[in-house]
């Protein structure tokens, strides 16, 4: 920011963003453009990087996402919106920084260590803070990467049974590998001493290599008890067809590596048993799919969605993220979800679930994006509607009957802008908007009551009913007639969206009296006609404009059915 203790002119600006002004948008993101560039520079100043342009870059597209989440969260009236935002876009880049250094791209030394300091007094409070400190989810590794400290000599404790023993080893092979990262048997042994220490303070029965984390021994017992897991695990014979019966895989599984040990033969060299990784209930990408299940079911309360999605999550290792989730928190409006998931037939599943993993990541930083929209043909092929690449600004996501649709602010026709909504598994080639230097190109922002970066409640059943059917066209207020005990239909449709006005009692042909109701419902005109015609004589559309295309409609189709 040019003056980052400006707090009045940034309120203000905000104030106005919120209520859909885009020029004071656009001014917001120019205020924090230059201060995001500056601590992402500052964070890694010193630092012997290979590429720091594109490692500043990363950064720089996380704290944005930092303060798109400080946008959300901010509320006025509370601290300055300056508090919200330094806190969110330094958190979010630390938490990139983490995964950055694990990655060794750093000058950092490797062996540096976590320093595990018991408390002074043994008193709850105190234990508490000290096992959150070392046991969370994200420990190990990245405390170790990114904070340069070290851990002492162990703690006299009595010394862990072997079934404990191998009971820490799967824990830590659960958080710490998966499909795309394995560990060492020497990085194994290490990381169990930072589990052992941080978890229990006891570290006693620990066996490692004479000299390594100063202490002398033999590294028997870890072995056995590596072995000793693996034959409990797995098969001891890999045959081609039983690869997902291994739970735990290692460097040479497909040759029969364990068994080769176990029953030695004379002449056969032993294999390398390393590399270890934890095979889970379930691969990154049902975990994905899993996930926007959970998502965008209407079975669940949003309470359950999240202890749900949090469950999920908990199966996987430290590496997997979702941008469904963030920590317990859902990062989408789960009351947007209105319908049952559901694949059309033709549609491309895996191709869906990526299009909707990057909307939602677009949502999540406050970013547009690009696609190309299609119809289909006649051989099933999806083919381009338009020659031109579309632009969005995506505000929200939702299901109707059976689709999904991603609603936000779109140019129609020359510089005119409408919020609108597209079918997701028409678009195609989506991607997040970026300009020249490869920053994200943040989204446009208008007077619309759902827009992303206010604090202001939207409700996205309104919307789906004032669009019947997703129809384009603007919705207005319409009367139709009803039997007065025929509700059912128009809550089905409409939800709570409906408000009675009037009622009358007419004669019938049989000369008894029927009472009907008279409500009203802001929807579109275009598809409230053929909702009209759908549903023929249970309900009347009383608007005239609207009247005469149904009388047109049911002039075409009588003659069309002569």
């Amino acid at each position: 920011m040019r003056n980052e203790y400006d707090t009045d002119k940034i309120n203000d600006l905000l104030m106005k963003a919120k209520s859909g002004d885009n020029g004071a948008w656009t001014k917001l993101y120019e205020e924090f453009e230059a201060f995001i560039h500056k601590v992402a520079w500052d964070r890694i100043k010193g630092l012997n990087l290979e590429k720091p342009h594109e490692t500043e870059n990363e950064l720089f597209q996380a704290g944005w996402t930092g303060f798109a989440r400080a946008i959300r969260r901010y509320e006025s009236g509370k601290s300055g919106f300056l508090t919200y935002a330094k806190r969110d876009i330094e958190g979010a880049m630390s938490e990139q920084l983490r995964f950055e250094f694990d990655d060794g791209i750093t000058n950092k030394p490797r062996e540096e260590k976590i320093v595990v300091e018991r408390p002074k007094d043994d008193s709850e409070e105190e234990m508490q803070a000290f096992e959150a400190k070392v046991s969370s989810a994200a420990f190990w590794g990245r405390f170790r990467a990114s904070s340069g400290m070290s851990v002492g000599a162990p703690t006299d404790h009595e010394k862990f049974r072997q079934g404990r023993r191998i009971l820490h080893i799967l824990e830590v092979l659960k958080m710490l590998t998966d499909e795309d990262h394995s560990i060492s048997k020497a990085d194994l042994l290490e990381q169990l001493h930072y589990y052992r220490v941080g978890k229990h303070g006891n570290d006693s029965s620990l066996t490692v290599k004479k000299g390594e984390l100063g202490l002398h021994s033999d590294d028997n017992t870890y072995t056995t008890d590596l072995e000793d897991m693996l034959r409990e695990l797995d098969p001891l014979n890999y045959t081609g067809t039983n690869d997902d019966d291994y739970r735990i895989k290692y460097s040479s599984y497909k040759d029969d590596g364990l068994n080769r040990k176990i029953n030695k033969v004379k002449g056969q060299k032993a294999l390398p048993i390393t590399d270890f990784s934890y095979t889970h209930d379930f691969d990154n990408e049902t975990l994905d799919r899993l996930i926007q299940l959970a998502s965008f079911s209407d079975i669940f309360s949003n309470e359950e969605k999240s202890q749900l999605i949090s469950k999920l999550v908990s199966t996987a290792s430290v590496y997997y993220h979702t941008p469904f989730m963030d920590g317990d928190d859902i990062r989408f409006n789960p009351a947007a979800i209105h319908g049952r998931f559901a694949q059309r037939n033709g549609a491309d599943g895996k191709l869906l679930a990526e299009n909707l993993k990057t909307i939602q990541k677009a949502i999540n930083s406050l970013a547009q994006i690009r696609f190309r929209f299609n119809r289909y043909t006649a051989d099933h092929k999806l083919v381009p509607k338009y020659d031109s690449v579309s632009v969005l600004s995506p505000y929200h996501m939702v299901v109707y009957h059976d689709n999904y649709y991603v609603i936000g602010l779109n140019q129609v026709w020359g510089d005119q802008k409408r919020v609108l909504h597209y079918r997701v598994d028409l678009m195609s080639d989506i991607e997040i908007a970026t300009d020249e230097e490869g920053k994200i190109i943040p989204i446009e922002v208008c007077a619309f009551d759902g827009l992303p970066i206010s604090n202001a409640y939207w409700d996205p059943e309104k919307y789906m009913s004032e669009h019947i059917n997703m129809g384009y066209d603007s919705p207005r207020d319409i009367k139709i007639q009803i039997l007065e005990d025929d509700y059912t239909l128009l809550h089905s449709w409409f939800g709570d969206h409906y408000k009675k006005i009037d009622s009358v009692t007419e004669t019938v042909d049989d000369g008894s009296m029927v009472n009907y109701d008279i409500v009203v419902v802001k929807t579109s005109p275009y598809m409230i006609t053929h909702w009209a015609m759908q549903y023929g004589t249970a309900v009347e559309i009383l608007d005239e404009e609207i009247r005469e295309k149904t009388r047109g409609e049911l002039k075409r189709m009588e003659k069309m059915y002569e």
